[in-house]
């Protein structure tokens, strides 16, 4: 999950408060008429905890990444870019030292990806929130909840499938299943019916893809829910005392097995090396937040707006060469 820099946080922060300080002002000047409440720091502390559990539950994949690889880039930053070097230099050998002195430069070239901001905005009535206030309950976490759920699945998706409506400069957002440099190919199996021995194939076939591809690390493998809880329950072969997901991490090149439910059945990613970073990184511009939107009269709505910024960045090297890896049935 996404931290907050600094910045971020005291930004966050001003903004409540002077929604606050507008609030009161309210209330002073129009007394009896509308709504003019503050939002209660309880409230804001029930908001976060919500959008934190929310996404510990829907971000598998993009949690897994972000955690191993994250960069900090500002709001004002659309495209942010990432080099791809190509190899240069040469080994002088010699008995005496002496060098002639040969040098060359890589050729360097950039690619971008786009970052896009994700909103979603929950809005209740003022004369809601006045109930809400007279009653003395706490307000409806749960409808906020909705707009941060939408939000977090959103990003997940943009993960997995990238964001083609997005494009900056010929640049857009690239997902694990469709980047045009990953490492693709068909295992041919419905997993949640396959035998052991298909499974270990298949998995086999993505270690085997990555290592073609110069990517040697040990490899995290993201697989669909319900193909993984197979995978975990049924045993290997009759009679054999391990199951499948056993049998699996017995492969010395398997660093790990990540169950997402957004993640299509009979799909199969591996990233390999993920705590290198060397596959890329999360592009966070702004975690997910939840902040209030001005009020300027006592009848107007509380607006409460979802915003997350913040993408994948998969990266390739100057020959086109990735960590990923990606298998379907067909």
């Amino acid at each position: 999950m996404l931290r907050f820099t600094p910045d971020q946080e005291l930004a966050i922060n001003a903004a409540r408060a002077a929604f606050n300080r507008t609030q009161t002002a309210l209330a002073a000047q129009h007394a009896l008429v509308g709504n003019a409440s503050p939002i209660p720091l309880d409230a804001w502390r029930r908001i976060d905890a919500r959008a934190t559990r929310i996404q510990r539950d829907v971000l598998a994949i993009f949690n897994r990444l972000a955690a191993a690889n994250t960069t900090p880039v500002g709001i004002g930053d659309i495209v942010s870019y990432f080099p791809k070097i190509s190899d240069s230099g040469t080994v002088h050998v010699s008995m005496d030292g002496r060098s002639e002195g040969d040098a060359d430069q890589a050729v360097l070239s950039y690619e971008g990806t786009p970052v896009p901001i994700l909103d979603s905005f929950a809005r209740f009535g003022w004369r809601q929130m006045e109930v809400v206030r007279k009653g003395q309950t706490a307000l409806d976490v749960e409808t906020i909840a909705n707009h941060q759920r939408k939000i977090a699945e959103k990003a997940e998706d943009i993960v997995l499938n990238g964001l083609s409506s997005v494009v900056v400069g010929g640049s857009t957002v690239y997902g694990l299943r469709n980047h045009p440099q990953r490492n693709a190919s068909t295992h041919g199996l419905t997993l949640a019916s396959a035998t052991g021995a298909e499974w270990l194939t298949a998995i086999r076939q993505i270690c085997t893809l990555l290592i073609a591809d110069n990517a040697f690390g040990r490899v995290t493998i993201f697989l669909n829910y319900s193909d993984w809880f197979v995978a975990s329950a049924n045993e290997f072969a009759a009679g054999y005392p391990k199951t499948i997901l056993q049998r699996i991490l017995e492969i010395e090149q398997v660093e790990a097995v990540v169950p997402a439910s957004k993640m299509p059945a009979n799909n199969i990613v591996g990233v390999a090396g993920l705590n290198t970073g060397d596959w890329g990184s999360i592009l966070s511009a702004m975690p997910m937040v939840t902040r209030p939107k001005a009020r300027h009269n006592p009848e107007d709505d509380y607006v409460f707006g979802v915003m997350m910024a913040a993408v994948p960045q998969f990266r390739v090297d100057a020959e086109g060469r990735t960590m990923i890896a990606h298998t379907t049935t067909a």
